[in-house]
């Protein structure tokens, strides 16, 4: 017994040595702070982004201060996703790496010809870095390869914010419009006004006067539009664009007049909509339409608050045109 209670205060006296030799060097894992960046570029000198995936593509170009994407048509990319992305890539730093060998850098799909993603920054044609994406380890975490490192690292962001096709950077919002700079929305056969910060429907009789909520509804519907993909800029014969299910004239506090055409496939559970002062067709969703398209005068008109019977002749008259007809109430 006497043995084993010297063995065991031996093996206590090294492990207690191991312990205060190894916290003297202060280099534990749980002190590292990374202060390495990732990927060294300097973020004003980029004008091209690239990124690729096994049988996608898409390039982001900055022109004139704006990001746009050359491949389709030069149509304007999400500058907030674009700057969000850069920014993110240039704060990255190195961690501990997780391998170094090439065939882990294949395993982990950071390798030069086996990768989930690559990204190429650009200036011009001249690259000022590359980056391999591969899998991801966890949460809000991949795994990454600088282009020249054989270290792999794990660094915090999403796969699929460096997605390769080109609707998932295109401006999304193009279509939105500030409601205060409309005069005048035409569909239906109706024709709602905008008069002294108020919203009105022409053509009402002195009994009635415009839903407002309703009619701030159906602008905020129709300004705050939205896309969900790029269709070209050549229609076809299926879009049936010939047969618009909705066609919408605004007109503008500056005078310019916007032609919205609403169409439907003839195989689809969406719209086709082309504008007149854009040359794309774009695809939107049906349940943003559809609210549009059920607006009818019922729903836009109720009658007047202010009414007091016996006394209708009291009220001062109202003057509203439509369809090229004037009418007085009162």
């Amino acid at each position: 017994m006497k043995k084993w209670i010297i063995i065991l205060s031996v093996l206590l006296t090294i492990q207690l040595g191991l312990a205060i030799g190894l916290d003297m060097t202060g280099n534990t894992y749980g002190a590292f702070e990374p202060k390495e960046k990732l990927l060294s570029f300097e973020a004003k000198s980029v004008d091209g982004l690239r990124i690729e995936a096994e049988k996608k593509q898409v390039e982001l170009r900055r022109q004139a201060g704006k990001w746009m994407l050359p491949e389709s048509d030069d149509f304007p990319a999400d500058q907030t996703a674009v700057s969000g992305l850069l920014e993110k890539l240039a704060a990255l730093q190195k961690g501990w790496p997780v391998a170094t060998t090439t065939s882990a850098a294949s395993h982990f799909k950071v390798a030069d010809g086996n990768f989930e993603r690559k990204l190429t920054l650009l200036s011009g044609d001249k690259v000022l870095a590359t980056l391999y994406v591969g899998i991801s380890p966890g949460f809000r975490k991949v795994n990454v390869r600088p282009e020249g490192d054989n270290n792999i690292y794990a660094v915090a962001l999403n796969t699929w914010e460096v997605n390769p096709k080109p609707d998932d950077w295109i401006d999304k919002d193009i279509l939105k419009l500030d409601e205060k700079q409309v005069k005048q929305i035409e569909m239906h056969g109706l024709t709602l006004q905008r008069k002294d910060d108020t919203l009105q429907l022409a053509g009402l009789d002195d009994k009635e006067q415009t839903n407002q909520q309703a009619a701030k509804g159906l602008m905020d519907k129709l300004t705050g539009l939205h896309i969900e993909s790029l269709l070209g800029r050549k229609a076809k014969p299926d879009w049936q664009q010939n047969k618009p299910s909705l066609e919408i004239k605004l007109t503008k506090d500056d005078g310019k007049e916007l032609t919205y055409r609403f169409s439907k496939p003839k195989d689809g559970n969406y719209y086709i909509l082309k504008r007149s002062d854009l040359a794309t067709y774009f695809k939107v969703a049906d349940f943003q339409v559809n609210p549009i398209k059920d607006e009818v005068r019922s729903k836009l008109v109720q009658l007047r608050t202010d009414e007091k019977p016996g006394k209708a002749n009291d009220e001062p008259a109202t003057t509203s045109v439509t369809a090229g007809k004037t009418h007085t109430g009162g």
